[in-house]
């Protein structure tokens, strides 16, 4: 049964049962006592629909609102002005619609900035990389150290788009279905990513540092990304020196570079971008704070001993 008629019922007999109970004590002849109750039911039947009407009226004209909504796009979200003020509980419900409405515009505006600076950051190495295949196919007389300095080129843009996308990947895996933990090792999965950066920290004349161990509730995937995360930035930024540190459920990562260019709360914002560079901090940092989220923990800084920024990722042990 319908909110509708089950008002409409309930007035009605609020209006009848008074009246029947009255009629039977009076009495009176059959016939006329009959006709009396039909006239009543049906004096209570015209009082209780015309009621309910008047009563859910606001409710039916905001439940017409919502419904025309559909199919609009998210900015042109917005419920029409009352024909008339509305009593306070729709009133009240109407507030909580329009907020919604609101979250939803603003989660759209965000989106779309996302995957606008998102292809701008991707479109770059990319352009970059082709760029510099163009000119490997038509120069000739390079040598094998300017071939392989462009080699070395390509290899640097084609890397920094594969880990925006590494990152697009563990965002999506975030939002797509909840965190399937299991009892992580820090120690070898440390070990194995700093055999990956190892190169990388060689060149540069870097000295790659673990200490200590301990096991961590996670996803093994994404805290693998988190981690890879916060080595490559201590990379990017150290002078001499980067050091991991291992401890039961947390794991903290120091470089001795200029240290931290913006409060954390800045840093952890996607594309943000510092020194006239933009994207240079990409998804890095904002992923590592949505995968330490999703886990129950925490991403935050923490005071090292190097001088530069030293980064703490907080799990369930």
């Amino acid at each position: 049964m319908s909110l509708k008629a089950t008002l409409a019922l309930v007035i009605a007999l609020l209006a009848f049962l008074p009246n029947l109970i009255l009629t039977l004590f009076l009495g009176g002849a059959f016939p006329a006592f009959l006709g009396w109750l039909l006239l009543l039911a049906l004096l209570s039947a015209l009082v209780g629909v015309y009621l309910a009407r008047a009563l859910l009226r606001p409710l039916e004209e905001l439940t017409r609102a919502v419904a025309h909504l559909k199919g609009r796009p998210p900015q042109a979200l917005a419920l029409p002005r009352p024909k008339e003020p509305p009593p306070a509980e729709v009133r009240l419900l109407r507030g909580q619609i329009e907020a919604l409405l609101e979250k939803i515009r603003a989660y759209d505006r965000e989106r779309e900035a996302f995957y606008a600076a998102l292809a701008h950051d991707l479109k770059t190495p990319l352009l970059s990389s082709i760029r510099v295949l163009a000119y490997l196919q038509k120069a000739d007389d390079l040598g094998k150290e300017g071939r392989l300095a462009l080699l070395k080129e390509l290899e640097k843009e084609l890397s920094r788009a594969l880990g925006l996308l590494e990152n697009l990947l563990a965002l999506s895996r975030l939002e797509a279905r909840p965190v399937r933990a299991e009892t992580v090792n820090l120690r070898p999965l440390l070990e194995d990513l700093f055999l990956r950066y190892q190169d990388q920290a060689q060149k540069r004349g870097l000295s790659l540092v673990l200490s200590g161990s301990g096991t961590a509730r996670a996803d093994r995937w994404l805290l693998e990304r988190a981690l890879a995360n916060l080595l490559e930035n201590a990379l990017r930024h150290a002078k001499s020196r980067v050091e991991v540190r291992l401890f039961p459920g947390r794991v903290e990562v120091e470089d001795d570079g200029p240290g931290l260019e913006a409060p954390l709360e800045a840093l952890i914002q996607p594309f943000l971008s510092f020194g006239g560079q933009r994207g240079q901090a990409g998804l890095g940092l904002y992923t590592v704070a949505q995968v330490a989220r999703a886990h129950g923990g925490r991403l935050e800084t923490c005071q090292g001993k190097l001088g530069g920024a030293c980064f703490r990722l907080e799990l369930s042990p």
